[in-house]
């Protein structure tokens, strides 16, 4: 094995070395400068150490740990330099020289690789007048002889010591393969033992996937799902995600449940609370006796409760949204809502000639439509054709609406308009709120 590993080793550590001397043999000077490179020599090594490593069947820095590494990078080191000024002295003196590369080949014997240390020093000493190029040429020459020296010792180390302590890293290496290979051999003894038990628990995790309820999943047992198959797992992952949604949605169900139940409770302790506050708002009332804070119970504001005690309603407290009626839908609005039509009815000068109508007083006054004195009814009667014609020239959007809800108001109180409301309506006009 000894005199394999140092021939492998060296073979590759010397290829570099040896295509570098055949184009310097071969008058191709600039290539193998090139070629002399410390990165390729320096693969060239490695590739050499690879390869020994592989035949003695060791790992690389087995083989690194015999040879004198610190050295080998000290020598490329300084090759790397050499051979970097070497380049630039060729290119910069070469072309001033005839018939340089004459005699170059006479340095290596027939049928055998070229030195191309003695190449290079052949080189120097033909341009040895010329100081500045023979020097780097002779510099690299004693750089590549000191490589391919440290290359010879690294092979003899390699065939004298490294056979021993390659063949120790070896012998420790199939140890542990073979170690290895019987603790495989346990492992399958091991896994033989326990398919038996694989098989019936994947036939159980299979009957769990089987029934209909989804969250039977959740009855796999844990060591029963580690011992199934892929897709079992996969099915498993799905049922139990189509469960955890199944239980999230009854959950936000029942949340939401509960929430309705709880805000229906609360509004009907709110109904009942003011049901009960109205009715008795509406007994103060009758007597004269609510105050300001009673407004905020009824849900209105201002004093809009004592306009309408004193019967003086403004133009602003029928439209043109509303009008709001104190505790409207509780227990006592009824009686609230008669006195707010009676104050209607008393006020009516106050709100016929200018009010903008809400979308509610017809519905207020329609059964009371014909307490409205006849001026007053008259009054609005012309006031609802005139702004209605107004509006249609117009075309203002407030306008029309105006003129919407005046047309509303006639028509719930039976008082003709003429046919300007009819002509609105024909445009589609909506009353906005």
């Amino acid at each position: 094995m000894e005199v394999k590993l140092g021939g492998t080793f060296l073979t590759c550590a010397m290829g570099p070395l040896h295509h570098a001397g055949t184009c310097i043999q071969g008058s191709r000077v600039p290539e193998g400068l090139r070629e002399l490179a410390s990165e390729g020599l320096l693969g060239g090594f490695q590739r050499g150490i690879d390869q020994a490593a592989k035949l003695a069947g060791v790992r690389r820095e087995d083989v690194e740990r015999l040879l004198p590494m610190s050295e080998v990078r000290d020598a490329i080191e300084r090759l790397g330099e050499s051979q970097t000024e070497a380049v630039v002295a060729w290119d910069v003196y070469a072309g001033r020289i005839g018939g340089l590369l004459e005699g170059v080949a006479e340095v290596t014997n027939h049928g055998q690789a070229p030195d191309v240390s003695e190449c290079l020093e052949r080189l120097a000493n033909k341009v040895r007048r010329d100081p500045p190029f023979a020097e780097p040429l002779q510099m690299l020459a004693d750089d590549v002889a000191h490589w391919q020296a440290m290359i010879g010792r690294c092979r003899k180390l390699l065939d004298e010591s490294g056979g021993g302590a390659l063949a120790k890293a070896y012998r420790r290496r199939q140890l542990r393969k073979i170690a290895a290979i019987a603790a495989s051999a346990l492992v399958i003894v091991a896994a033989l033992s326990v398919i038996v038990r694989v098989q019936t628990a994947r036939a159980r995790v299979d009957a769990a996937l089987a029934r209909p309820e989804v969250c039977a999943v959740r009855d796999i047992a844990q060591d029963d799902l580690g011992r199934a198959t892929s897709e079992q797992q996969r099915r498993a992952a799905a049922r139990a995600e189509e469960c955890a949604a199944v239980e999230a949605r009854e959950a936000r169900e029942r949340e939401e449940r509960q929430r309705a139940e709880e805000k229906a409770r609360e509004e009907q302790r709110l109904r009942a609370e003011r049901d009960e506050r109205c009715a008795a708002l509406a007994v103060r009332f009758k007597a004269g006796a609510f105050s300001d804070d009673d407004g905020k119970l009824a849900g209105v504001q201002g004093d809009l409760l004592r306009r309408i005690a004193g019967r003086r309603l403004t133009a602003a407290d029928v439209g043109p949204s509303g009008p709001a009626l104190p505790c409207d839908g509780a227990r006592g609005g009824d009686e609230l809502r008669a006195a707010f039509v009676e104050a209607l009815i008393a006020s009516a000068w106050a709100w016929v000639p200018s009010a903008d109508p809400g979308p509610r007083l017809g519905e207020l006054l329609a059964a009371r439509r014909a307490e409205l004195p006849p001026r007053a009814r008259t009054m609005l009667s012309v006031r609802t054709a005139q702004e209605t014609k107004r509006a249609i020239v117009s075309g203002d959007p407030a306008a029309l609406g105006r003129a919407s809800r005046l047309c509303a108001l006639t028509t719930a109180l039976e008082i003709a308009s003429g046919p300007a409301c009819g002509a609105l309506a024909r445009l589609n006009v909506k009353p906005s709120p």
